[in-house]
Formats: structure tokens, sequence, C-alpha cells
């Protein structure tokens, strides 16, 4: 019990900045493990900064940043489109989702003053929990073999702790948190400890790889592409670099050849796309039935170009495109696309605001100077292909927590 007042207190007084550092690791472990600690953890963090002597300080600080206000512009397209949803219960669970974009920078704004070695603690605390959920998955399907390879046949996954595309995202995110610890030189426990570090960064390489989730390795090689190029380009490096990208580009020959699940992967969505493209048949098939989603998702946009038909009856427009596929049942999905999925929802003009709002953070302050930021945003980006990341509440989490703790770091440090 001592040691846990002392988490939280400071000469014997309740830290409201101790308590935010608390209630962010049991985020991270909401974002991996359970959606309701997540909730919680969200709720906790909003209390914890309305909830205290420096209230005034807390507001005025939110409402006069830039970034954390734009952010809310996710939530308003939608709200907004409630005037003309009418399934209202819909649109109610849409904004519900978006609400994240107002309560977790309003929860957060507590740790703006958050010390670099802090910061690189946060991240450590993440990583490793990536690493440990990954070790337990990996086990189990070791485990369970043939079974699992056998669930890659037919387009399924292995097992993971929630959606195993966010989770992709989390162990693609986790690489570039490795990296970053790596050559930040943070050792905080013993010395050679940056050697653990990159041990698990190599691993958490491999094993993204073995889960042959294309959201997360697609993210993968554009950020380490970045990355590479990035270094080429300001330290003239080319000669290493450019063998670092051929390196790169021999990574995914080397996957298919010695992961089973790569290769089984690789060979299902063939026959998936085969199917899709032969107009055979598509009820049960993963792709197909996304390609088919986003194809009905562009004739929604096209029908209501401006404003689309609201968050809230995206859902019902979508289900009468598949009147004429009788033998889609339950395969029947939302636009998973999340470009489509605004376009269909809130049209050109929630569009734009949204690009807007996605953009900003960025380039705001020349933030797209930092390496880290850019990999949060190029992760983020290249999931919109086949995902509706952000109304997903994984998704926006990883996004926002992330996104306010490396922006806090930049912005302190310019200033």
């Amino acid at each position: 019990m001592k040691f846990f007042l002392s988490l939280i207190t400071t000469n014997n007084k309740l830290d409201h900045y101790k308590l935010s550092l608390l209630f962010t690791t049991t985020l991270f472990a909401g974002l991996i493990f359970s959606h309701a600690l997540q909730s919680i953890s969200i709720g906790l963090l909003v209390a914890n900064t309305l909830l205290n002597k420096e209230l005034r300080v807390n507001i005025y600080e939110y409402l006069n940043d830039r970034v954390l206000i734009i952010l809310s512009l996710f939530f308003i397209t939608f709200l907004l489109s409630g005037i003309y949803s009418d399934d209202k219960q819909y649109w109610l669970q849409k904004i519900n989702v978006r609400l994240a974009f107002i309560l977790i920078p309003i929860g957060m704004i507590t740790l703006r003053n958050i010390t670099h070695k802090t910061f690189q603690w946060l991240l450590y605390f993440f990583m490793w929990l990536i690493v440990a959920s990954s070790v337990v998955v990996l086990v189990n399907y070791l485990g369970h073999f043939d079974r699992i390879n056998g669930m890659y046949s037919a387009g399924q996954t292995m097992e993971t702790p929630y959606s195993h595309v966010r989770f992709s995202l989390m162990i693609c995110f986790s690489v570039f948190i490795g990296w970053y610890l790596y050559e930040g030189d943070f050792q905080p426990l013993f010395r050679g400890e940056k050697y653990l570090t990159l041990l698990a960064t190599v691993f958490l390489i491999v094993f993204l790889h073995v889960m042959a989730v294309r959201s997360g390795i697609l993210a993968f090689y554009l950020c380490a592409s970045f990355l590479l190029i990035r270094y080429i380009v300001l330290y003239k490096k080319w000669w290493q670099g450019i063998m670092s990208l051929i390196l790169l580009m021999l990574l995914p020959i080397v996957a298919y050849n010695f992961f089973p699940s790569v290769k089984t992967k690789v060979h299902y969505m063939k026959y998936d796309l085969n199917q899709y493209f032969s107009f055979n048949q598509v009820a049960g098939l993963s792709d197909a039935t996304r390609l088919l989603s986003i194809k009905n998702g562009i004739e929604i946009w096209k029908e209501n170009k401006w404003l689309g038909v609201g968050a809230g009856d995206v859902k019902n427009e979508a289900l009468k495109k598949y009147v004429g596929y009788p033998e889609i049942k339950t395969a029947s999905k939302l636009p998973h696309n999340q470009i489509i999925w605004e376009l269909a929802s809130v049209g050109l003009i929630g569009f734009v605001l949204f690009w807007f709002a996605s953009l900003f953070p960025l380039f705001y302050n020349r933030n797209y100077a930092d390496p880290l930021f850019v990999s949060l945003h190029i992760i983020l980006f290249s999931s919109y292909l086949t995902e509706a990341t952000i109304d997903d509440s994984n998704g926006n989490g990883l996004y926002l927590i992330f996104l306010i703790l490396i922006y806090f770091q930049l912005r302190k440090n310019k200033g």
C-alpha cells in the first residue's frame, strides 16, 4: 500500500502529474488487452485533469493549443452529420468512438511538461508490453502450428489480444520505438541495456512477418524505407543506405520462403482476389468482401458528394448496396477504407476537414522533422487503405496517445 501511495503522492499530497503517468500506463494496457480498461483509463485521465486545483490552467492550456483543438475536428464533422442522419442510434455509436479526439487530449494535458526521460520510460514500457504480448501469441502459435496455419489458408489469422490488424500496427510502431530508444542510448537500468532493446526490436520485426498481417507489414516497410532514405539524404551515406535498402527489399522474399504463415497468406490472397476479379462468389472471402465494401462506399459517396449520408446512415446505405448480392449474408461490411468511409459519411466538405486535421499536427511548427512522429503518421495513413482505423477505439487510441506524447516533447524542445 505504501508503495502504491508513493506512486501517486508527493509530500503526502495527491500528485496529479504522477496520477496522469499511472493512468497512461493503464491506458497502454487497455489498448492491448481490454477495451473496458481503456475506457476506464481515459475517464480517469479526464477526471484527473478536471478535478484538481489547476483546472483553469489545464483548460486554458488545452483551449490555447492549436494542435489539440484542431484534433477536435475529427469529432465535430461526425457530430454535425447527426443533423441529416436518420439512424440516430448508430450515429451515437460513431460519435461515441470519435469522442476520444476530445477526451484523450483533455486527459493528457497534465503531461504537457513531461521530461524527456519520463517520455522515454513510457515508450519503453509500451514496447515491452508489446514484446511480452507477442511472445505469448508466438508460443500459442507454435503450440498449435498446424491448426493455425490451416486457418491462414482460410483467410484467418492467429489469435491476438485484440484485433489482429490493430495489434500489428502496435507491433510496427513498437519496432520504431525500439529503434528510437536504441539511437537515443536509453539505458535506464544497466549498461548494455540498449542491446537488449535492439534484440527486442529485431524480435518484433520477425514476429510481425510471422503474423503476416498486411496492414502492419506495409506500414513497417513504408516507415523503414522513409528512415533509410532520410538517413541517406541527411548524412550522405549513399553506400550504406543503398545496401540497407536492398537488404530491406530482400526481407519479404526471406519471410515468404521461411515462414509458412506468410506463404499461406500470399497464396490465399491470390485466390481471394482472383475470385473477386473473375466475378465469382465473394461471400466468405476476406479481400473480396473488403473490395466490394469499398466499391459500395464509393457509390454511396457519389450519390451524396458534398455532405455524405451522415455518420449515422452509412451502415444502412451500405446494406442496401448488397441487395444485388443475395449470396452475401454475414459478409456484408462497411467501407474497409478510412478515406472512403469519410467521403461516404461526411462528403467532400468533411473530407477536406478530415485531412486538414490529419496533416496539421505533422506540419505545424515543422514537426515533420521528427522521424518518430513521421513514422506514427505513416503507420496511421497507410492503414487507411484497408481499415477505418480512427473509427475504432484501439486505432484512434494508439494514434492519439502517442501523437500527444511526442508532440508535447517537440513543443517543449522548441519552447
